[in-house]
């Protein structure tokens, strides 16, 4: 049965590994994540992002969302407590697919909210869309937003180490 619309989170780690989760129905939230994780390691092709952006996709609604968990799929793939721990070191890429577009969102990742849906950076796709199109979106996101968030995390730590070295002189 077609859908209006297929959502799926793709987080990606700092070695620029991604890890796609689909989305099914949930009686408590409407839509929610599914017990499903797909994966997909660096290095990679244009190709196998889109392959594998279209798997996760694929994987939508063949479950349900596990509503008497308490925990999240990405704690669970993480084994860290708490959505805000497990995202805290990826970068969140929503995709929404839908029989006109594809809509993709990055994320800004809140040390104390989680990822936060940064709207303004929102890229649309048609559908279908020109091999090798969303593999740029994605590598774009990669470029701008992971490796971002790598290089001022490390300023980050550096101004927490000279602080705290120069406070024991």
């Amino acid at each position: 049965m077609e859908r209006e619309f297929y959502t799926i989170s793709v987080y990606i780690d700092e070695n620029e590994n991604m890890i796609g989760i689909p989305c099914g129905e949930s009686k408590q939230y409407g839509i929610a994540d599914i017990d499903k994780v797909v994966l997909l390691k660096a290095p990679y092709t244009d190709r196998q992002i889109e392959s594998f952006v279209e798997e996760v996709i694929s994987h939508c609604y063949t479950k349900e969302h596990n509503d008497d968990s308490p925990v999240s799929t990405i704690e669970k793939y993480t084994k860290k407590k708490g959505f805000v721990n497990a995202t805290a070191d990826l970068t969140l890429i929503s995709i929404v697919k839908t029989a006109q577009n594809y809509s993709l969102m990055q994320t800004f990742n809140d040390y104390e909210k989680g990822p936060l849906v940064i709207d303004d950076d929102e890229r649309i796709l048609l559908n279908p869309y020109k091999e090798g199109e969303l593999a740029e979106i994605m590598k774009d996101f990669i470029q701008v937003y992971v490796r971002a968030n790598m290089f001022y995390k490390e300023i980050q730590e550096l101004e927490e180490e000279k602080k705290n070295g120069s406070g024991e002189n």
